[in-house]
């Protein structure tokens, strides 16, 4: 039996997972397996950054050869995004609740207020989210599987019989049939996308008011990819994954990927910024270091001694050499060229369609757990990294070390241990 785990999964819920599978339903072997890992697998990649729009949060992780590396989380996922969807609703029944106090708010009965699966509903069929307006329309560069999120939009637009533009004024009506009396209610097309940038992008509120864990998933992927080290940041950033059912919502992947280049192109890959940082960049007297500048260097003359100003090593340009480039183009003849350093998105089938790919090759899982053992010792006895024989681990197609294999006395929890 596979089971394909989140790698935050505390280890006691672990434990009552594991204890529940063994004793209901007596498999012989359990395999953990990471959902981020096999959602690379399933989209043919080895490396990724998985962005995962769930119900609860948003999770972005990044996977570099079949390992997490990273993983950062945010609030604003589809439970908020179906709060705000729920707002808009119930403020347009009652136009006198949005301004009213919180008692009234509070008073107002259930039955004048849409159910939670006809929001969810709603949200599904009809929520949508507008392009950038400063950001200009931008092709993704050639890949596995760019998303083409444009038709889909058009597409269902057709399907509504309203127009493209959210300016033309086109009207939508909406039946709902869990208040009493049933009623449709008619809002305007572009009003659907206000949930979307509200929840989900935080559009109009600033960064410095925002905490850590309720920033927007495009200021979330923006900044794992600036924590990752250069060389991983440029595989993964070439392959972004979006998952879960928020990442569904017509639009909302293009707006990620294009809002990700807009960080990229005003702030670079700096970590560090603020008014200080601009004044500094911005006053001459304070720079210790100033760029070369291009033509014959000027010679001073000081008391009889000719002295030459010598540059910061740092601005040299590298010297070229033929013979390593030659043997480059030597080594890279043959090999498929790896997409690297610059955006594109990928699509995957899912970490359950990658559970069951390994399943089928019968690859086994760097934690798998015996059901005698399990029931003997519980989760005391799992062996903690330390205790690995690394020597008797050797490389197979999953990476140094990832596969377990040989002697089997003893099982690792892995990342949840």
């Amino acid at each position: 039996m596979n089971l394909v785990l989140p790698s935050a999964l505390p280890l006691p819920l672990l434990s009552a997972v594991l204890d529940t599978l063994f004793t209901s339903f007596q498999p012989p072997t359990i395999s953990l397996m990471s959902a981020p890992v096999l959602t690379t697998v399933a989209a043919g990649l080895r490396s990724a950054l998985i962005v995962d729009i769930g119900w609860a949060e948003t999770v972005v992780t990044g996977v570099y050869e079949f390992r997490e590396v990273q993983s950062t989380r945010s609030v604003r996922a589809t439970k908020m995004f179906g709060e705000a969807m729920f707002k808009l609703l119930a403020n347009d029944l009652d136009p006198s609740r949005e301004q009213g106090s919180a008692e009234k708010k509070a008073s107002t009965k259930k039955k004048n207020l849409p159910s939670l699966e006809e929001c969810e509903e709603i949200a599904t069929r009809m929520a949508w989210c507008k392009p950038g307006k400063h950001v200009e329309t931008r092709k993704l560069s050639r890949g596995l599987t760019p998303v083409k999120e444009e038709d889909e939009l058009k597409a269902s637009m057709r399907s509504l019989n309203v127009s493209g533009d959210s300016d033309a004024g086109s009207m939508v009506s909406i039946p709902l049939s869990s208040i009493e009396p049933p009623q449709s209610i008619l809002l305007p097309f572009s009003k659907l996308a206000e949930p979307c940038e509200n929840a989900l992008l935080a559009t109009g509120t600033l960064t410095e008011d925002l905490d850590d864990e309720e920033l927007p998933p495009h200021l979330l992927v923006y900044r794992s990819l600036l924590q990752l080290p250069v060389d991983v940041r440029s595989i993964c950033m070439s392959r972004i994954v979006f998952v879960g059912g928020g990442s569904l919502i017509p639009g909302l992947r293009k707006r990620i990927l294009d809002e990700v280049a807009n960080l990229i192109d005003e702030q670079k890959w700096d970590p560090v910024r603020g008014k200080a940082v601009d004044q500094y960049r911005s006053n001459p007297k304070l720079q210790r270091t100033k760029p070369r500048q291009p033509g014959p260097t000027e010679i001073l003359e000081a008391q009889g001694v000719m002295e030459t100003p010598i540059p910061s090593a740092a601005l040299i340009e590298q010297e070229h050499d033929p013979i390593e480039e030659q043997l480059k183009k030597e080594a890279a003849k043959g090999k498929p060229i790896i997409e690297s350093g610059h955006l594109r998105a990928v699509n995957s089938l899912g970490a359950w369609a990658g559970g069951s790919l390994l399943s089928q090759l019968k690859v086994p899982a760097i934690s798998m757990v015996e059901r005698e053992q399990w029931l003997q010792h519980g989760a005391a006895g799992a062996s903690k990294a330390s205790d690995i024989n690394v020597a008797a681990a050797h490389r197979q197609s999953m990476g140094p070390g990832a596969l377990k294999s040989g002697d089997r006395s003893s099982f690792t929890l892995g990342l949840w241990g």
